[in-house]
């Protein structure tokens, strides 16, 4: 995780500047939306010029430093979801946790689960993928930990598919997931129901063989924000372990 030094801030009070004029969780899910899309080097440019258009040229300047100032407290804070929690605090009210389920996931128990999710990582084979599939990401918390507890050889192995209801989490996944260099597919989708309406891949994820400056023109990187295919989606499933039997 790299990234030009802005000045001291902190990008909750930057946000707090745009919500006196907008609502608190439309300017989160702007934040967040712009965020993943300028993180996502050139593939997710449709989805930014959609987005800029509901917004006046101040309102983006104070978008932009807030990123700044976002990426400098996590380079403070290693691999701890600093997102997930001020989504938690502030941008999410205690009725909509209610509603939709939605709990932020101690730092604490992210780590036993992966400690426990990666077990003997000397077991691991030498080369190749290591695949693993997070139904109900939110903001990547638990991915964020399991990055954490593997070496630099290992996280660069990882191939995550991190899937979650909720469009702002799938965002804040995104963000978490690429400064960490984390290599994830996030999808927005019903892991429950197999319902999926969307997945973007972030630069980690893409083609890793090929230098970063050529990935945004693999044809991976032109798919972004399409639906998953049939076979991504039967993985998925195998993964859950939701593959149909027949009696024969």
């Amino acid at each position: 995780m790299s990234a030009r030094k802005s000045s001291p801030g902190d990008f909750r009070k930057i946000l707090e500047r745009l919500s006196h004029r907008h609502d608190t969780r439309r300017v989160f899910d702007a934040f967040t939306h712009f965020a993943a899309c300028a993180l996502a080097v050139q593939t997710r440019e449709a989805e930014y010029l959609e987005e800029v258009k509901n917004w006046e040229r101040p309102d983006l300047d104070l978008f932009a430093e807030a990123l700044g100032t976002l990426v400098n407290e996590m380079e403070s804070k290693p691999f701890e979801d600093v997102l997930g929690g001020h989504y938690m605090e502030f941008a999410l009210s205690s009725k909509g946790q209610q509603w939709n389920g939605e709990f932020h996931t101690p730092k604490t128990i992210c780590q036993l689960m992966a400690s426990m999710t990666l077990g003997d990582m000397e077991s691991f084979p030498a080369e190749g993928p290591i695949t693993i599939c997070e139904p109900a990401c939110g903001a990547g918390a638990m991915i964020l930990s399991l990055g954490e507890a593997c070496s630099p050889e290992i996280r660069r192995r990882l191939r995550v598919t991190a899937i979650d209801i909720s469009r702002t989490a799938c965002d804040m996944a995104f963000i978490n997931t690429t400064l960490w260099g984390i290599p994830t597919r996030i999808i927005h989708g019903n892991a429950l129901s197999n319902e999926y309406w969307a997945a973007w891949s972030n630069i980690h994820y893409i083609a890793p063989w090929l230098p970063l400056a050529l990935r945004p023109q693999a044809p991976e990187a032109t798919e972004q924000g399409q639906p998953p295919k049939p076979a991504e989606v039967e993985r998925i499933k195998v993964s859950l372990g939701q593959q149909e039997f027949t009696l024969e």
